[in-house]
């Protein structure tokens, strides 16, 4: 999401405008929320599969993949609110902190 959005500028804005929108009751013809669910449903999946493999700790579920998409979510709007933030240079942090944080330990 990161490199993706670092790459297209666009669609970082065209989201923040959806989010806008969403708030104020306007028709969008994008139905957000499934999006959103959609996306922490396949994060969730993934930390699932991890789990699965004795590669995250036990117990990782939802609520994880929620804080993992708004991780990456509130660090592109801090790039679109400051542009001067470096979006392409935060994929490394954001998976040490979301990924790292979450493996168990003695996990290679």
């Amino acid at each position: 999401m990161v490199d993706t959005v670092a790459a297209e500028p666009e669609l970082a804005r065209i989201l923040v405008g959806l989010w806008a929108a969403r708030r104020q009751g306007e028709a969008t013809g994008v139905d957000i929320r499934a999006v959103y669910r959609e996306y922490r449903a396949v994060i969730a999946e993934l930390l699932a599969d991890a789990e699965a493999e004795g590669i995250s700790r036990a117990g990782v579920g939802e609520g994880h993949a929620a804080v993992v998409v708004g991780t990456i979510e509130g660090c592109v709007l801090q790039w679109i609110v400051d542009p001067a933030l470096p979006i392409a240079e935060l994929a490394a942090p954001i998976v040490d902190v979301c990924v790292e944080g979450l493996r168990r330990r003695g996990a290679a």
